[in-house]
């Protein structure tokens, strides 16, 4: 086991809490969700699960915070990327599905948010969690409400709309090769295209029918 000492102050315990993060995300890069547990955390920190256990009491929460902390970081390269805006539709639609690309690990904790992260928090820790989301999405609703001249409430639905849409379309192009080749066997068409044009086809035909 590597040396290990718990964290005391508030400082050390977000370092701990960091380094944590940093072990889930490196496996949940090359394994399904369900191989990702805090057995494996553990060991990929070389710690014992009672001392990852003082941190976390779920790997969801571990999870939840990935996803906070992935989610801001697509937002904030949207709300710079697209810090001109309003800009021609199809140039803005476009501009959005490259940064959105750009943060496809994101799309991965997003697919699983609702039906397995957020299941197995607490009401405290999940409270925070959307706290936290209301306020980081700010920029980018004020980003949407300048292109499409709209009010806040409807430029947030469609952000909404955006969000959910783009971890399908990722899945779609990024299936499996076993999908692939029971697709093939099934005799269904292979899957073209890419898709950041399938993506800013979608965000475009949303904004043109605010």
């Amino acid at each position: 086991m590597a040396n290990y000492q718990r964290a005391r102050t508030p400082e050390r315990k977000r370092e701990r809490m960091d380094t944590i993060m940093a072990a889930a995300d490196e496996l949940f890069q090359t394994r399904p969700y369900h191989q990702v547990n805090m057995g494996a955390i553990a060991e990929r920190l070389g710690w014992s699960r009672s001392n990852l256990y003082k941190y976390a009491a779920t790997q969801e929460e571990i999870f939840l915070e990935l996803h906070s902390a992935k989610n801001r970081a697509w937002l904030d390269d949207l709300a710079a990327s697209l810090a001109d805006a309003p800009l021609p539709t199809d140039d803005f639609a476009r501009i959005w599905a490259q940064v959105t690309e750009q943060h496809a690990d994101f799309l991965r904790y997003q697919e699983i948010l609702t039906s397995i992260i957020e299941s197995n928090v607490t009401l405290e820790r999940l409270t925070e969690f959307k706290k936290a989301f209301a306020e980081m999405l700010a920029p980018v609703v004020a980003v949407l409400a300048r292109q499409c001249a709209a009010n806040e409430a409807t430029a947030n639905a469609l952000y909404l709309r955006l969000l959910y849409q783009a971890p399908g379309l990722w899945s779609h192009f990024h299936c499996a090769e076993l999908t692939r080749e029971a697709m093939r066997a099934a005799g269904l068409p292979e899957v073209e295209g890419t898709f950041v044009d399938a993506y800013a086809d979608f965000v475009a035909l949303c904004i043109q029918h605010v």
